[in-house]
């Protein structure tokens, strides 16, 4: 090698005591790429590093980026927040959302369902929502009588408690049964709603009578499914339950049904009707238990109790029918008697029961008409209501409803006096019917007299929207009535078609032979007598296909349906 070349080759080497002027590619190289924006150094870079150009290596002189920059810490700061703040309004809008529609569900409940203004905010919720309850479930699904005497036992225990919704309420006497209240110092709204309550509840102990409670589970059980030595073959439960109940380790769940009615017939400060119902509900709750005996007492003293409502008994309490010039009955006194009569009925007394029916028939028959000046100011008293009235009304809290009539006057001939007297006529026809082989005819012409008024007072309800209970009494009427109709020309329709097959049998006796008076060869006289038998056995056929036009035809006025509502309401209406 020249010494020209080594003597460059040092040079090259040899490092430099001056300030060295570095290149723009060692500049680069030497760059805080965490200090700098990424922005500044996207140009500064020469010759593009590719990743397939680079072997991966693990060592640390490779290049290090910092993830967790100012910027991006900012930015997952801001998200926080945003996420915290958007999900806080999203709760807040739940919970605004949730508080309207159980504010809109109570005041719906409510003015379905009134309740007395004197209870608390909780013992009105809770008794509107066992009504929901029934209401909803009674005809659709099977209703949890467990949850409602729960529920109407919750309600019950708030108003007899003094420090809740029990002040004024008294203890009865000590004669009395345990637990009977003296609510005669009560507002009559929360008299009302008390009784009410304490009905409702007698109800629901009825449906859950002899339930027991196993303390081992804490759940309530049907009194047969119980496995011990009283009930060696117990009922199957239903499935996905663990395990029968064992009789040593269940007690009884519920009050009875005999103790609550005997409280509420015991507590001071109801109405004669009131009472009355109550009477009638407790001897139907015997009559059920097959405690007939005590039943036809308690029916006994319904009537005794209405009949001494009035200045003169009108009740002969030797056939238990009413007298005639004693006056008008009252209508406590007709819906006593009327119970009574059907009871003596269902129990085979029908000699006994059909002097009363017709002695009530009789009594409802000769009732005033009801006032048509009144009608007209209540008719036009509702349709004064505008607009402004109908806002103020959704406005305010809905009125608690005005006290029904006591039953101690007699009641007007309206129209749900004259369904009462249609099922008066059911009752008369089917006794008639069945006593008797020679006056079935009868008995039937009172069941079509009872199908006609009934379908033409519904008629007449069909649009009325205030005469519920008349249409419900209606409604009921027509429903028995078309079904004893049905019952009794079916009988008549197989005893006819058993007389028609033994008159086309051939006889043996009258093969070779013409019939008497009937001339030659059955040309008169003779043929006369069997058209009008045909005659006679096709009546009962043909009535069977009336009856069934006739089903046809009420089928509308049978089903509950509401029209759809119009106007502004029906934005907010289902």
């Amino acid at each position: 090698m020249s010494p020209r070349l080594l003597l460059l080759r040092r040079a090259l080497v040899r490092p430099s005591r001056s300030t060295p002027s570095l290149s723009p590619l060692a500049s680069s190289l030497l760059v805080r790429t965490f200090a700098h924006s990424t922005a500044l150094r996207s140009n500064i870079r020469t010759r593009p590093q590719l990743p397939f150009l680079s072997s991966p290596t693990t060592t640390s002189c490779g290049t290090r980026v910092r993830y967790l920059t100012t910027e991006r810490k900012a930015k997952i700061k801001y998200d926080i927040k945003l996420g915290v703040k958007y999900t806080g309004y999203i709760w807040i809008a739940f919970g605004c959302l949730s508080l309207i529609a159980f504010v809109v569900k109570q005041e719906s409940l409510e003015r379905q369902f009134p309740t007395p203004h004197e209870w608390t905010f909780v013992t009105r919720m809770r008794f509107r929502y066992t009504q929901d309850e029934l209401n909803l479930n009674e005809n659709r699904y099977v209703v949890d009588w467990v949850r409602v005497v729960q529920w109407i036992k919750h309600v019950v225990t708030r108003l007899e408690d003094p420090n809740i919704d029990g002040q004024g309420v008294r203890d009865a006497s000590p004669d009395r049964p345990p637990g009977t209240k003296d609510i005669s110092a009560m507002p009559e709204p929360w008299r009302r709603g008390y009784y009410e309550a304490m009905m409702l509840y007698a109800k629901a102990a009825e449906n859950v009578d002899g339930w027991v409670v196993d303390r081992t589970r804490n759940e309530a059980f049907p009194g047969d499914t119980v496995v011990g030595p009283s009930n060696p073959n117990p009922a199957p439960l239903s499935p996905g339950t663990r395990g029968q109940p064992k009789e040593e380790d269940c007690e009884i769940a519920f009050e009875s049904p005999n103790d609550i009615y005997l409280r509420i017939l015991s507590t001071e400060g109801w109405t004669s009707r009131q009472r009355l119902e109550a009477s009638l509900a407790y001897a139907s709750w015997l009559e059920f238990k097959g405690i007939t005996g005590p039943a036809s007492i308690v029916y006994e003293d319904a009537v005794n109790q209405t009949a001494s409502e009035q200045r003169s008994s009108p009740v002969d309490f030797k056939t238990w029918t009413l007298d005639d010039s004693a006056g008008l009955p009252s209508g406590n006194l007709l819906s006593a008697l009327t119970a009574y009569a059907e009871f003596r009925g269902r129990h085979g007394d029908v000699s006994a029961a059909l002097p009363i029916f017709v002695s009530i028939l009789k009594a409802r028959r000769s009732l005033p008409a009801p006032d048509p000046n009144l009608v007209q100011n209540v008719r036009g008293s509702r349709s004064k209501a505008g607009p402004l009235a109908m806002i103020t009304s959704l406005l305010g809290p809905p009125a608690y409803p005005s006290p029904p009539d006591d039953g101690t006057a007699p009641p007007v001939r309206d129209a749900k006096e004259m369904c009462e007297e249609a099922a008066l006529s059911l009752h008369i026809g089917e006794i008639i019917y069945t006593s008797q082989t020679a006056s079935r005819e009868e008995g039937l012409s009172w069941t079509r007299e009872a199908v006609d008024m009934a379908e033409e007072q519904l008629h007449k309800l069909k649009s009325s929207k205030t005469d519920r209970p008349a249409q419900h009494t209606c409604r009921d009427c027509l429903t028995a009535g078309l079904s004893n109709w049905q019952t009794m020309v079916a009988r008549l329709a197989r005893e006819e078609a058993a007389k028609k097959e033994e008159a086309e049998r051939p006889s043996t006796e009258t093969a070779g032979t013409t019939t008497s008076g009937g001339g030659w060869f059955g040309l008169w006289g003779g043929a006369g007598e069997s058209a009008v038998k045909k005659e006679d056995l096709s009546r009962w056929a043909a009535e069977e296909k009336v009856i069934q036009e006739r089903e046809r035809r009420a089928k509308d006025l049978l089903e509950e349906l509401e029209a759809p509502a119009s106007g502004f309401g029906a934005l907010f209406s289902a």
